[in-house]
This record gives structure tokens, C-alpha cells and sequence, in this order.
């Protein structure tokens, strides 16, 4: 009898495949008999897109390695159902030309997983989108000082474009503990990069106008812009000098990109550009779902829709904040 762990192994190995496969009956195994469940259609659909969204960019998906890291495992009484919380790292190798590239991205994974007919099927399972996670322990490596603790930023200084970079790919996969960890962390993020950068906190202790987190007796309490999408890009624009540019051609590393998934004018989600592919176009680092050096399109996010915008914010090189 194989056991549960073995077939959520399985799974994650079926669905590695499936990124270049785009075969479903890899999954028939662990598939409850006569159906075909949503959990099936979305990871299929989701290897279509991030296909397309390479293909649209000129890049060809190459290879996809995954490492798994099993956060619970919690068994019914019977032990016949098994409710499980995975970690999963994920890489794309892609080819851009004849130059090779590397995308990565962290998504945490609910399962159940029900005993049935002399096998372990998949019954339900949901994974952390570009918005949300699920993921509260810090899973995240803790790599040099210097890079964790941003230097306390000087007025009427230079952006340092470098270590805001440095901070976010040290960052991407992983917990600060110097600051909040959220569920919807990715202008939290964000905010920790451009200040590694920099940026000075304004207004501490104003929530509604200043951008802060709080420190020492002030520790679990912050601003609107500091941790909300839409509140730091009015930030950016009014109080630090960020300008916004028609193309992300205008942008350099360091800059930031924002998303409106809905097209309403308001923003949901933002990103750091870390590098550019051989194109020119951005490659970003984030959080909700860590990502590392990923296409700024996000058409292969599951928060990506017809209406979605951009906002393209070139940060200035002199601060005076």
C-alpha cells in the first residue's frame, strides 16, 4: 500500500512534468474515479498559460525542477483522510535566443487526500495566488547581515538601486524578521526593498499619511502605503519623486511596477524589477507568491485578466524625501 506522503510525492512530480508534458493523465492515479476535478483542470490550465506567456516574449521553456518541503501533515481519525500543507519551489529553465535563463517562485499548497479503492486519491487542493498566501512560518534563507538590516536611509541621498536589488533577491523566498510578516505581503515587500534602498519612512505613527513601519514600542503597527499596492504608488508619485513612464523601457533595476488586475484604477499588487531579459523587458521580484526574476507581464498568474494595467514607476536617482 503506497503511503500518503509517497503519493503527494507523486503529485508534485506529475504536475514538474506537466509543465512541459501538458498531460494530464499523468494525474490519473491519484484522480477520484469519474471525475475530472477542478484542482485537474486549473494545473493543466495553468502549464498552458505559462507556456503562452513564454511564447509571447520570445522564450522557450526548457526545463522545471521542484523541491517540496512538507509543512503538516494531519490525519483523520480513521486515517483514511489526510489533510496536507506543502511548500513548493519551483524553477523554469527558458531559453531567450540562445541565451538561458532562470525563473523561480514559492507557492504553498492545501490538500486533501482520501483513501479510496485501494489508493490515495485527490480530493480537493488549493495553492496561494498572486494576492493571497496561506504561508505564516518563516521558511525563508537567512543570508548576510548587511543585506538583511537595511542601513537607516539619510535625507537628500542617492537611491541605491544595487542594494535594493540585493535586498530583494535575498529576500524574495523569505521572512525579514525585522518586519511583519502578512498574508497579502507583497507591498510589504516591496516597501522593505526600496527602503534597503534608501527611502526614508515619513510621518511615523501617521497611518493614513505617512509611509513607516513601526519599530521597538511600535512594532506590529505600520502605514496604509507601507503595506497596501494602491497606497504606496500614490506614495511614490507624490511624496518621493517617482514618476510614471508609458514604457517599461523607461524603467532601470530598482524601479517599481504596479497591477491593476480589474482595470478600475486601483492597484492590488507591486513588484521590484531585479534585472531585464535579452528583450529589454523587466524581470520583477515578489511576494505574495515569492517570485525571483519573473516576466513583469504575470500573464501566467491566475490574478492576470483582459482588463489587467500597469503602472510603470521610475524611482529618482537623488532623494530628497
Amino acid at each position: 500500500m503506497k503511503s500518503c506522503l509517497e503519493a503527494v510525492r507523486q503529485y508534485f512530480d506529475a504536475r514538474t512534468q506537466n509543465w512541459l508534458a501538458k498531460d494530464e493523465r499523468l494525474f490519473d492515479e491519484m484522480i477520484p474515479t469519474g471525475e475530472r476535478p477542478q484542482w485537474l483542470a486549473r494545473t493543466v490550465h495553468q502549464a498552458e498559460r505559462k507556456r503562452r506567456a513564454y511564447l509571447a516574449q520570445g522564450k522557450r521553456l526548457a526545463r522545471a525542477h521542484t523541491k517540496i518541503d512538507i509543512l503538516e501533515m494531519q490525519a483523520s481519525k480513521d486515517k483514511m483522510t489526510v489533510r496536507v500543507t506543502v511548500l513548493e519551489t519551483i524553477c523554469w529553465a527558458y531559453m531567450e535566443a540562445h541565451t538561458p535563463a532562470v525563473e523561480c517562485r514559492r507557492i504553498v499548497h492545501r490538500q486533501v487526500w482520501v483513501y479510496s479503492e485501494s489508493a490515495w486519491r485527490l480530493q480537493t487542493a488549493e495553492e496561494t495566488s498572486d494576492g493571497q498566501s496561506f504561508l505564516q512560518e518563516d521558511v525563508g534563507p537567512r543570508l548576510a547581515e548587511d543585506l538583511r538590516t537595511p542601513k537607516r536611509p539619510l535625507r537628500n541621498s542617492v537611491y541605491d538601486r544595487v542594494r535594493a536589488t540585493r535586498y530583494a533577491d535575498v529576500w524574495w523566498d523569505g521572512f525579514n524578521p525585522r518586519y511583519p510578516k502578512l498574508a497579502d505581503d507583497c507591498t510589504n515587500f516591496i516597501s522593505q526593498c526600496i527602503h534597503a534602498g534608501g527611502v526614508p519612512m515619513t510621518k511615523i505613527g501617521d497611518k493614513k499619511n505617512g509611509w513607516w513601519v513601526g519599530h521597538g514600542k511600535n512594532k506590529g503597527s505600520w502605514s496604509y502605503a507601507w503595506t497596501t499596492s494602491n497606497a504606496l504608488y500614490h506614495h511614490v508619485l507624490r511624496v518621493v519623486g517617482g514618476k510614471q513612464v508609458p514604457s517599461p523601457s523607461d524603467l532601470k533595476m530598482g524601479d517599481l511596477i504596479f497591477y491593476d488586475w480589474e482595470g478600475t484604477g486601483t492597484f492590488h499588487h507591486s513588484t521590484i524589477i531585479t534585472d531585464f531579459d535579452d528583450a529589454g523587458y523587466p524581470l520583477v521580484n515578489a511576494h505574495t507568491d515569492p517570485s525571483y526574476h519573473r516576466p513583469f507581464t504575470y500573464y501566467d498568474s491566475r490574478a492576470w485578466t483582459e482588463q489587467t494595467r500597469y503602472a510603470f514607476v521610475h524611482l529618482p536617482d537623488n532623494l530628497s524625501v
